[in-house]
């Protein structure tokens, strides 16, 4: 964008040609920065929260320390007890596996 020559704006290269129109690539150049730095910003809150984001895929591989929980309104303590519980009784980490592999094996169906 900065040299003018605008080889990835094909249509904004095209109106200049056609017209003669002056283009402010410093204007363009300052917009695309600032979107780049924006996408930059918010793709940076999933890096920050990849343990929570795991969390809800996979809650039996979580270490509870790792996860933010607070925008879920639950008591930490409380949360590593039940997660504790269903951990350790193979019933309910056998189900939630299975269910796991039953909701990824219809996914893969669609």
């Amino acid at each position: 964008m900065e040299s003018g020559k605008l080889l990835h704006f094909k249509n904004l290269k095209q109106y200049r040609d056609e017209t003669n129109a002056t283009i402010d690539t410093n204007y363009f150049s300052t917009a695309l920065k600032n979107m780049k730095d924006g996408f930059a910003e918010r793709f940076q809150q999933f890096k920050t929260n990849k343990s929570t984001l795991a969390f809800t895929v996979n809650p039996l591989n979580t270490n509870t320390n790792e996860i933010n929980i607070e925008p879920f309104g639950i008591d930490a303590g409380s949360l590593q007890m039940q997660l504790l519980d269903l951990k350790t009784k193979d019933l309910w980490s056998g189900k939630f596996t299975e269910l796991k592999s039953n909701l990824e094996e219809l996914e893969v169906q669609k």
